[in-house]
């Protein structure tokens, strides 16, 4: 029955009442019928009613059905597509890194080889010294098109983590060596707290030097000279481990420390823009730790300084139930 005949019934259906009840009222007053009469008018005349109103109900219901029903389908398709998009993004970012890490290389060969004077010696000083600008530039950009492609790859879904048990401490002192070479970082006074038997991590190594020089570049970069920066660690009573990086630097303002681990974020303010980045460190800090099922946090005052926690779930810690906690 069609939508338009019910809403009529339900309008019969009361006036029907309503000229029962007047008749009962009538009725009663000129004759003397029993009163079970009029109680039987009453019921018979709402029946009608309740029987519209149930119909209209499950009109109503089924409406709401189909309007549940429609936006999901809505729903299910902009999901499709916003994924369909992610994934395009991510493809395309990781086949032009590839195509312009290629002649990048190319650039850094030769200007290198230009700035040594592999080939015999360049008279004129300032060609030297333009070749070894396009090489310190060359290598700035390989390192942007570098975190581009490692976060396609994850977005992507082509990250593979080859896990192994690590000893931390041996993957920290790899990345001290690199960072101790940067520029300013004698300038930092850098402490790298011991801790006694400390349990291996089950991780992917490479990845995890690349959360630690992300990190410690960070906070290289953005404290002054003079500042101090410390890498510790903390045992949980859960089994968690936890990796701490702490500084006392620029810090970050509050209302930014969510959106900094965004893609192309970075922290704008005076100090922060007199340093060269594409924002992405953070980023792939925090899609790296969650592919091995951990935690990035970040607690920062402007002026202070911020703390970075590496947090890894207790399945990648070995022999977590003998270790002392701190």
């Amino acid at each position: 029955m069609k939508r338009e005949q019910i809403k009529y019934i339900w309008f019969l259906s009361i006036l029907l009442y309503f000229a029962i009840l007047m008749f009962v009222i009538m009725a009663e007053y000129f004759a003397g019928f029993p009163h079970i009469f009029y109680h039987m008018l009453l019921v018979l005349g709402i029946i009608p009613f309740i029987w519209a109103f149930n119909k209209m109900a499950h009109i109503r219901q089924s409406d709401l059905e189909k309007q549940v029903k429609e936006r999901t389908e809505e729903l299910q398709k902009a999901l499709k597509t916003a994924e369909f998009a992610s994934q395009s993004k991510s493809d395309f970012l990781a086949n032009m890194s590839h195509e312009l890490r290629t002649p990048l290389n190319a650039i850094l060969g030769f200007s290198s080889a230009m700035e040594h004077e592999a080939f015999g010696p360049i008279e004129n000083p300032t060609y030297r010294e333009y070749a070894a600008r396009i090489y310190k530039s060359g290598e700035h950009l390989l390192s942007l098109i570098e975190d581009i492609l490692d976060l396609s790859k994850i977005e992507a879904n082509k990250q593979i983590i080859k896990s192994e048990w690590i000893n931390i401490d041996d993957v920290l002192g790899d990345v001290m060596k690199i960072v101790s070479g940067y520029p300013d970082a004698d300038k930092r006074q850098i402490i790298i707290k011991k801790h006694k038997d400390l349990p291996r991590l089950l991780a992917d190594v490479k990845l995890m030097r690349q959360i630690l020089l992300n990190i410690l570049s960070n906070a290289i970069k953005f404290t002054k000279d003079g500042g101090k920066i410390t890498v510790d660690f903390a045992l949980h009573k859960n089994g968690e481990v936890s990796v701490i990086v702490a500084d006392n630097g620029i810090g970050i303002p509050a209302d930014k420390i969510a959106s900094i681990v965004k893609p192309f974020v970075q922290v704008e303010n005076v100090l922060t823009r007199s340093h060269k980045g594409s924002g992405l460190g953070l980023a792939l800090v925090d899609k790296i730790m969650g592919l091995h099922g951990g935690k990035l946090k970040i607690d920062s005052q402007v002026g202070k300084g911020t703390t970075i926690y590496l947090t890894f779930p207790p399945m990648r810690v070995e022999n977590k139930t003998q270790i002392v906690i701190v």
